[in-house]
């Protein structure tokens, strides 16, 4: 919560700062003076951080895929991750945007090997 605060004190700042000149387009991310960000801006702006952190460059839209992925992986319900990601379907958010990672198989493994062990 205190993150989006701040993003809202920093846009109502930019926004005094622009004064006139401020575009007013209710955008969750704008330039300082309130306008529409270039697409290649910004993408090449997201390569390099990526770069910076030592990560693989990967597109913008993979972070989607992401986030379904690690909601699951963390229990949330596919229903809560379908809602978040604005899908219509649950089929595209089971079928499409999340995926299973390795320990998720490993998980059920040791799940079904848990409920075939003889008790001691």
């Amino acid at each position: 919560m205190m993150k989006h605060r701040e993003a809202m004190m920093n846009k109502q700042e930019a926004r005094l700062k622009a004064g006139s000149s401020w575009q007013q387009h209710d955008l969750v991310f704008c330039t300082q003076k309130g306008a529409y960000l270039w697409q290649n801006n910004v993408r090449q702006r997201f390569y390099r951080l990526l770069k910076r952190a030592g990560l693989p460059q990967i597109h913008i839209h993979d972070l989607r895929h992401s986030a379904a992925t690690l909601l699951r992986n963390m229990g949330v319900d596919l229903k809560v991750i379908q809602e978040i990601l604005g899908h219509s379907t649950l089929d595209m958010t089971a079928n499409v945007y999340s995926h299973v990672l390795p320990s998720m198989q490993q998980e059920a493994v040791e799940k079904m090997k848990l409920l075939f062990e003889k008790p001691s």
